[in-house]
């Protein structure tokens, strides 16, 4: 059962909430074809904000509502609002998966979600994403999770002087409030949808 409280107020540095390996299966297919490659390529926002994300592309669900173009990445992290992406309408697989991931949170006991960011995150082969911590206003409010879709044996994703290996199918929270970085040493992409949200 989940409390109400953040789950950064804990000690663990992740745990498992639940699985789907069916979506991830249907996700993994769909990214593998040649048609959808280029939604990789509609927002660059994040690797080019935040020099830790550079070896990273991300495909945009829920994203930040902006009134003006900010400076650097904290002034980012203090935007709360946020907006469905029009890919949502286009692609009946992205409103599908939002909808499974939903599901495994009350499957989980959750009562109520409130969803900050949604967005696939491809760590690109043979590459690092630096140490950092993510803070900020959203960041205190929001807790992050990955649903693991493609991930190689050896992408190590090391919180708090732990190394933890996500598997696919999963979705997991992980504490991104405290310093964290993470390995690709395989030879394809790891690809995860990265969900913010507060639970009650």
């Amino acid at each position: 059962m989940f409390s109400p409280f953040k789950f950064c107020e804990i000690s663990e540095n992740s745990f498992l909430v639940g699985k789907d390996t069916k979506l991830a299966e249907e996700l993994s297919e769909f990214f593998n074809q040649d048609k959808n490659k280029d939604l990789w390529l509609i927002n660059t926002h994040r690797q080019t904000t935040t020099h830790a994300l550079r070896n990273t592309q991300s495909i945009m669900l829920r994203k930040l509502k902006l009134s003006q173009k900010l400076g650097n990445t904290l002034e980012y992290n203090q935007v709360m609002e946020v907006e469905d992406s029009v890919l949502v309408a286009q692609y009946s697989i992205f409103l599908q998966t939002i909808q499974r991931i939903e599901r495994i949170f009350f499957d989980a006991g959750v009562k109520q979600i409130e969803w900050g960011r949604i967005f696939f995150s491809k760590f690109l082969a043979n590459s690092e994403i630096d140490e950092h911590t993510d803070e900020g206003k959203y960041f205190s409010y929001y807790d992050r999770f990955h649903f693991v879709i493609d991930t190689p044996d050896n992408c190590i994703f090391h919180i708090r002087n732990q190394d933890i290996y996500l598997k696919s199918g999963e979705l997991c929270w992980v504490n991104n409030h405290v310093p964290h970085w993470l390995k690709n040493f395989g030879n394809f992409d790891r690809i995860n949808l990265i969900v913010d949200a507060r639970l009650k």
